[in-house]
C-alpha cells in the first residue's frame, strides 16, 4: 500500500498545478526586456524601470514581485530591483540566454494550442484544432512568431550546437549539408571550428529568406525536404528534424536523404533520446515529448531502438549512438 500524501506533497503539486501561470510572467518580463534594463551589478527602481518599460509601475512591481518569490530578480523593501543568478539567464547578452525561452514556450500559437490537448487523446493535433492550421504553415503566416522560433533554437538553453560541434570529428567532410538547420547556428558552430568545411543550410524558403547574407562557406538553398535535399555532399544533418513528424513522414524525409547522399556519405541524426525505461528519463524528456503532441499531433521523441528501425526501413546502416554535453545525441548511419 503507498503512503499517504504529505503536506509537503500537497504543496508541490500546487505549485506544479499553477506553474503556468510562472511562465507567462516570466514571458511578459522577457518582452519587456527587464532583465537587460536592470544593471548586472547595480540596481534600478521600480518607478524607473517601469518608465523605461514604457509600463505602468504597479502592475509591474505585483509581476516582479512574483519573480522575486521564485528567485528571479530580487526587490527590497525600497522598491530597488537588482540582479539574482536566474534573472541574469534572462539577459539577452548572455551566451546561455534563456530569454529566448521565455518568450517561446509561452507564445501565442504554443500557449493556445496546449489549451486543446484534449484534442489529441482522440487522434486530433492540437495546434490544428485551435488555429485550423499546421504548425509550419502558422510560422509561415506569422512571421514574427516564426523568428522568435528562430532566435530560440539558435540559443536554446543546453547549449546544443557547441555541443554538436565538439562531439563529432567532422575534419574530414568537405561538405556539410544541414537539412531543416532552422538559422544555421549549428552549422556555424561546425565550420568554426572545421575551417576545411563548407556547409549548405536546406530550409523552407521563409526561414532563408530571414538569414542574414553573404556568410563564408555558408550556402543557402531553399526547398521542402519532402520533395528534395541538396545532393553530392558528404554528410548530411538532422538536427531537430524528425522529433517533428509521425514515422511515416520520417521515413519519406530518411528517403530523400539517402537518394541524395554519395554511397560514402555520412548521415547525423541528433535528437534528444528517450529511456526505455521511463523510470530512468527526467521531466523534460518527457515536456518536450508532450509539447511535440501538442504542436504536430504524431511528432515525437523517439528511443534509440526506434530511430535504428526507421532507418533500417530506409536502407541505412546504423552506426553508433555519440553523447554530447546537452541533452541530445548524435545518431550515426551510413547507407547500407
Amino acid at each position: 500500500m503507498s503512503a499517504e500524501p504529505t503536506l509537503d506533497d500537497r504543496k508541490e503539486l500546487d505549485f506544479l498545478l499553477r506553474a503556468f501561470q510562472i511562465s507567462r510572467i516570466c514571458r511578459a518580463a522577457a518582452d519587456l526586456k527587464v532583465a537587460d534594463r536592470v544593471p548586472i551589478e547595480g540596481s534600478l527602481s521600480i518607478d524607473e524601470l517601469a518608465r523605461e518599460c514604457r509600463v505602468q509601475d504597479e502592475p509591474l512591481r505585483r509581476i516582479l514581485r512574483l519573480l522575486a518569490s521564485v528567485n528571479i530578480f530580487a526587490i527590497n523593501s525600497a522598491g530597488e530591483v537588482t540582479h539574482t543568478p536566474r534573472s541574469r539567464l534572462l539577459r539577452t547578452d548572455r551566451r546561455d540566454s534563456m530569454h529566448y525561452a521565455a518568450r517561446f514556450w509561452t507564445a501565442q500559437s504554443s500557449w493556445r494550442a496546449w489549451e486543446y490537448l484534449d484534442v489529441a487523446l482522440s487522434g486530433s493535433v492540437p495546434h490544428e484544432a485551435a488555429w485550423k492550421l499546421t504548425r509550419f504553415a502558422y510560422l509561415q503566416a506569422h512571421p514574427e512568431e516564426a523568428r522568435v522560433f528562430d532566435e530560440m533554437m539558435q540559443h536554446f538553453p543546453d547549449q546544443r550546437h557547441q555541443a554538436i560541434a565538439a562531439s563529432y570529428d567532422f575534419s574530414s567532410h568537405k561538405q556539410i549539408v544541414d537539412v531543416g538547420g532552422g538559422n544555421g547556428e549549428v552549422l556555424r558552430e561546425i565550420l568554426r571550428r572545421f575551417p576545411a568545411t563548407d556547409g549548405i543550410l536546406f530550409d523552407r524558403e521563409d526561414v532563408i529568406a530571414a538569414m542574414p547574407k553573404d556568410e563564408d562557406r555558408l550556402a543557402r538553398e531553399s526547398g521542402s525536404f519532402f520533395e528534395r535535399v541538396p545532393k553530392g555532399a558528404d554528410c548530411y544533418l538532422l538536427v531537430r528534424v524528425l522529433h517533428d513528424w509521425s514515422d511515416d513522414d520520417c521515413l519519406r524525409i530518411l528517403k530523400r536523404c539517402q537518394k541524395a547522399m554519395p554511397p560514402s556519405a555520412t548521415l547525423l541524426i541528433c535528437e534528444q533520446l528517450l529511456k526505455d525505461d521511463p523510470s530512468l528519463g527526467t521531466p523534460s524528456d518527457y515536456l518536450i515529448d508532450t509539447q511535440m503532441l501538442a504542436m504536430f499531433g504524431h511528432g515525437r521523441e523517439r528511443t534509440a531502438s526506434e530511430f535504428r528501425t526507421l532507418l533500417e526501413k530506409c536502407g541505412f546502416a546504423f552506426k553508433r549512438v555519440i553523447a554530447t554535453q546537452s541533452i541530445v545525441s548524435l545518431i550515426e548511419a551510413v547507407r547500407a
